[in-house]
């Protein structure tokens, strides 16, 4: 009888199993990843006093709620060149870097095409949702993502959502598998995506349905002014090079009067509120964490990179778009609260990359050695191999893409001269160039020959054996080669890689935590969190402190 009562009590059990299915041990509904594109770290310390509080009432704040409720740590950064936002988000869902991820840079020069190339671009596939755009996928990602395996373990049943206004953004974090990809046409102002992702030439209906609202165009007579009264604003500091204007306010920007009105659009708080309410309308319709295994959101906010790449990091704008995204999240933590249940949902909110202060301010007003160089380095490099081996084409495509310096192995060859003679020239003429620091040669890279000083590792894992240049070219601190009147990012140096890292949810250990860790920890933490295995490139280890013993 007793036996006959255990088989009963197995069969009942596994009826259940068959109808819920599970994975792991209590993993979140679901995990949302938020890149906040250039968000240098000192951001959630230096605007603190103007960001709602963690809680008020039944409500939730959000940058004070994720510090004072969550896990923060300190002192993450990308441990990788460049620090730009094609490697920045391939590394945060991947836990890889450039040197096994592919994902070399925003743009790099082909060998097999003979061109330089974008790093999405995919010539294989069409553009979906009409628009400008070009056709992307993230074909050139040779790893997995956390949400490739989270389908695998899965058998396809998790849903992973990718959205951005950039393409890359949105591609490299969602990554092959991914179910609903899409970013912002830069003419039209219309959601797009890829064949990849849709192979029926057709985006969600819900997604047709905003897109027929056209939502942005009805924002051309706004006119972007700061959030708060002018005297929260008295710590910063225009960018020199913006043109003065008679308003009383610490700025005032009309997107209708701006040339490329997407740009100006994107580049504003009128931007930032469409992408958190596209956002929150994504969540609705795909029913994000309300399936019976998990699913994953990841997003990036492009705007506060397009502001901080104008305006600066010590300008006012940065500082309202920093706010204003404060106020963003507190209200799409709210919705998923009402959706899911903040119990039930795994935060990380982290960045791409930080950003150099404007040279013309940092240089001029405060007296530092920053200073911008309007001319390519590739320009200067290239003399000089002319000048020692001859006329010829000495250089690929545009020579330096980012650190990369491509040379002509054919021009070399005609000219009898040896790739490593080459090589050492090259690097020769670049660390003549002024506003460069230090080059590394490709033999001196994959022959452990780079000194260990204690950010080499950067130059160690941004370059890739068959993809990478034949030299890297590194800029001195605070050194920018740009024509423009804005700033950049992409170095080595502190100010580029130092990004916040928050993490809040089921299984979290809540904390200040000060040791210092890399982006790359990332993916295999958010791995743990939902019970599936690593990124086939993950380089990253688990970050110990913030994950909770599950019960």
């Amino acid at each position: 009888m007793l036996r006959y009562t255990g088989l009963l009590a197995l069969a009942a059990l596994g009826t259940a199993y068959a109808q819920t299915p599970k994975l792991g041990i209590k993993p979140p509904k679901l995990v949302l990843l938020v890149s906040i594109d250039q968000f240098r770290a000192d951001y959630t310390e230096r605007f603190t006093p103007y960001y709602l509080p963690a809680k008020s009432g039944s409500k939730v704040g959000g940058f004070r709620y994720l510090m004072e409720t969550g896990a923060r740590y300190l002192d993450a950064h990308h441990n990788h060149i460049p620090t730009a936002t094609g490697p920045g988000h391939a590394t945060l869902m991947t836990g890889s870097e450039p040197a096994l991820d592919g994902i070399i840079g925003n743009n790099w020069f082909d060998k097999v095409a003979g061109k330089g190339i974008y790093c999405v671009d995919d010539a294989s596939v069409k553009v979906v949702g009409g628009g400008s755009s070009k056709p992307m996928s993230p074909k050139n990602l040779k790893v997995t993502t956390v949400g490739d395996e989270l389908k695998m373990a899965t058998g396809g049943r998790s849903r992973v959502v990718g959205i951005s206004f950039k393409d890359r953004a949105a591609i490299l974090m969602a990554g092959h598998s991914a179910d609903t990809v899409f970013w912002l046409d830069g003419k039209t102002g219309g959601w797009v995506s890829s064949s990849f992702y849709y192979p029926n030439g057709s985006l969600p209906s819900w997604l047709q349905e905003l897109n027929a609202r056209q939502l942005p165009d009805t924002q051309k007579s706004h006119v972007w002014e700061p959030l708060l009264p002018n005297e929260a604003y008295a710590l910063t500091r225009k960018n020199p090079e913006e043109a003065s204007t008679s308003t009383t306010r610490p700025f005032s920007h009309a997107l209708g009067s701006e040339k490329n009105f997407v740009s100006a659009f994107t580049t504003s708080d009128a931007g930032q509120n469409y992408l958190f309410q596209t956002v929150t309308t994504a969540i609705d319709a795909e029913k994000l964490g309300q399936h019976d295994v998990p699913d994953v959101l990841v997003m990036n906010l492009a705007t506060n990179d397009y502001v901080g790449h104008r305006f600066g990091p010590n300008s006012p704008e940065v500082m309202d778009i920093a706010i204003r995204t404060d106020r963003l999240l507190s209200d799409l933590f709210n919705h998923l609260n009402d959706k899911v249940g903040l119990n039930n949902v795994d935060i990380v909110v982290t960045a791409d990359h930080g950003v150099l202060p404007v040279p013309e301010e940092s240089g001029s007003e405060y007296r530092t050695s920053s200073i911008r160089y309007p001319e390519p380095a590739a320009k200067a490099i290239e003399a000089q191999l002319v000048k020692k081996f001859g006329e010829g084409k000495w250089l690929l495509g545009d020579g330096l893409y980012e650190q990369n310096l491509f040379l002509n192995h054919e021009t070399a060859k005609t000219k009898g001269v040896s790739i490593r003679d080459l090589e050492t020239a090259a690097q020769d003429a670049a660390m003549n160039v002024p506003g460069v620091y230090v080059a590394f040669t490709r033999t001196q890279i994959l022959h452990g020959e780079v000194p260990h000083w204690a950010w080499t590792d950067k130059v160690i894992n941004g370059f890739h054996p068959s993809l990478g240049g034949d030299v890297m070219v590194l800029e001195a601190p605070g050194a920018l080669f740009d024509s423009g009147t804005g700033t950049s990012h992409g170095s080595a140096w502190a100010y580029d890689s130092h990004v916040p890292l928050l993490l809040h949810g089921p299984g979290i250990q809540a904390g200040t935590y000060g040791r210092s860790v890399a982006t790359a920890d990332i993916a295999s933490t958010i791995c743990h969190l939902l019970g599936v295995e690593y990124p086939t490139g993950n380089l990253g280890t688990p970050l110990r402190e913030a994950l909770a013993t599950k019960n």
